[in-house]
């Protein structure tokens, strides 16, 4: 009976049997595809620009024109007609695509595929499945009681073939009964148009990367970043070399620091070396190069040197430097310029030598601050006069004012040596005319004498003091008070400098 009736058979199974195959064919023949990118990309680009110009010469909207350079194939349009009576069940198509009349195509394709039976089928058992016209191509999937046909714009794959048999099974096996005696009422077919809407679901554009001339867009950004890293990293790792060059010059420029190795990892720095207890720090240098001291590492051991401005630093740490002195050493001479008290002056004289480094002493620019001052009081007490009644008994009072000035005098010549200096002390005994000269002469030695024992009992060194010529008045004898005295006389000499 199979082989009497097949069609019968073929019919009634095609509901079932179709969806299997379909399956069977689809996962053997399916390739997976990649679209390229939509008309808002190509907006933008060169290729864009020139198709938005085209567009507007052709008159179409540039979506559609876009749409049209980079699709490969799309279901434009769909007709489902009645195997029995010819009539057009429904109809489906893309907004975009332009439509006359859906029941004249209908008619005319159904016209066709009669002229085809009859003309070159002589069983009538041909069927028209596929047919060109221009950028369309058109295809008929065959049911038993329906016809679908498709409109579709470029080439499609073989295996579009399959997936609308797959969608006629599918209306087949909902609407089956309903289209073997459809007669125009589309009532008695609900839903048959979503059915349909999923042939318009199958397109393909074209693949990316035969749009493109160059490497694909996401290879050049990653080429880019590359590029872009490693020209961040190649500049940071200069400036970081120029950083290491410049604290490097810095830390040997510095005095009391010696740099055995200086290496770099990354932006962090390591120092190896010496430094002299006086000398700055490793991160004070780097941070006056606005070098954070987060990335210094130093490892410094201690040892003096001999640099000068070492030398001179630690002069002025042992020695005590006063705010009005400045060492500076040349050499192995250390000159002191300034003003400083002479003791100060006479301690450095007899401890400089124990600075390493330093043998010789330059004094000459260097000022005793409180010199002048001794020199003051040798001058306030210098030409001092006592006066005689007679003999050698002092008026009322001066034999205390000489006591007093004895004792002064003895201070004075206890700092004299302090201020690099030496005083000489010198009596002088004087007497009027009343009497003859010689002894005049003998009273003026003798009153000089008495001065003398007084000073020498103050501990005032007598040798220190000499007895002058005898000084008269010139004219009448006569008796003048004035004339009677003895004058203490005050010499200042400077010492020489210690050796």
């Amino acid at each position: 009976m199979l082989r009497d009736e097949p069609e019968t058979y073929a019919d009634a199974l095609y509901p079932v049997m179709g969806p299997a195959i379909r399956k069977s064919i689809m996962h053997a023949l399916r390739n997976f595809s990649q679209q390229i990118n939509e008309a808002v990309e190509h907006s933008v680009s060169p290729k864009g620009l020139k198709w938005r110009w085209q567009a507007s010469r052709a008159g179409i909207p540039f979506g559609e024109y876009v749409l049209q350079k980079t699709m490969r194939y799309r279901v434009e349009q769909a007709y489902l007609i009645s195997r029995e009576n010819g009539l057009l069940v429904d109809h489906v198509h893309h907004e975009s695509s332009k439509i006359k009349d859906s029941d004249a195509v209908s008619a005319m394709f159904t016209a066709i595929q009669d002229f085809v039976k009859e003309s070159f089928s002589p069983d009538r058992t041909g069927r028209l499945e596929s047919a060109d016209m221009g950028e369309f191509t058109l295809w008929a999937v065959h049911g038993p009681h329906a016809l679908l046909v498709c409109v579709i714009r470029g080439v499609p794959p073989k295996s579009l073939r399959a997936d609308l048999s797959a969608i006629l099974e599918r209306i087949h096996f909902r609407y089956g009964d309903a289209i073997r005696e459809y007669k125009g009422d589309t009532s008695t077919i609900p839903d048959v148009e979503v059915e349909l809407e999923r042939c318009l679901q199958f397109e393909a554009r074209e693949e990316s990367g035969k749009a493109r001339k160059g490497p694909p867009v996401p290879i050049v950004i990653l080429l880019l970043l590359l590029v872009f890293a490693a020209v961040v990293l190649g500049v940071r790792n200069w400036l970081y070399a120029q950083e290491l060059e410049k604290l490097d010059a810095a830390l040997s420029a510095t005095p009391g620091i010696y740099v055995t190795s200086i290496d770099r990892s990354g932006g962090d720095f390591a120092v190896r070396g010496l430094k002299d207890p006086l000398a700055i720090g490793v991160l004070d240098v780097a941070e006056s190069l606005d070098i954070p001291a987060d990335r210094i590492s130093a490892s410094m051991q201690p040892f003096q040197s001999l640099q000068p401005e070492i030398l001179a630093a630690r002069a002025a740490q042992i020695f005590g430097k006063p705010e009005s002195v400045n060492f500076t050493v040349s050499g192995t001479t250390l000159h002191v310029i300034g003003e400083a008290p002479w003791a100060w002056r006479q301690a450095l004289q007899s401890r400089f030598s124990s600075l390493a480094g330093v043998d010789q002493l330059d004094l000459s620019g260097l000022q005793g601050s409180d010199r002048q001052q001794f020199a003051d009081r040798v001058v306030s007490l210098n030409e001092r006069k006592f006066f005689f009644r007679d003999g050698v008994s002092l008026v009322e009072g001066d034999e205390e004012k000489l006591r007093e000035f004895a004792s002064e005098l003895a201070k004075l010549l206890d700092d004299a040596r302090g201020f690099g200096y030496s005083v000489s002390v010198m009596a002088t005994g004087s007497a009027d005319s009343i009497g003859d000269p010689a002894s005049n002469a003998a009273l003026a030695d003798r009153r000089a004498a008495f001065a003398a024992r007084i000073l020498a009992a103050n501990g005032i060194d007598a040798r220190i003091m000499r007895q002058r010529e005898l000084r008269t008045s010139d004219g009448e004898p006569q008796q003048d008070v004035s004339q009677r005295f003895v004058q203490i006389d005050l010499q200042l000499e400077s010492l020489p400098d210690l050796p």
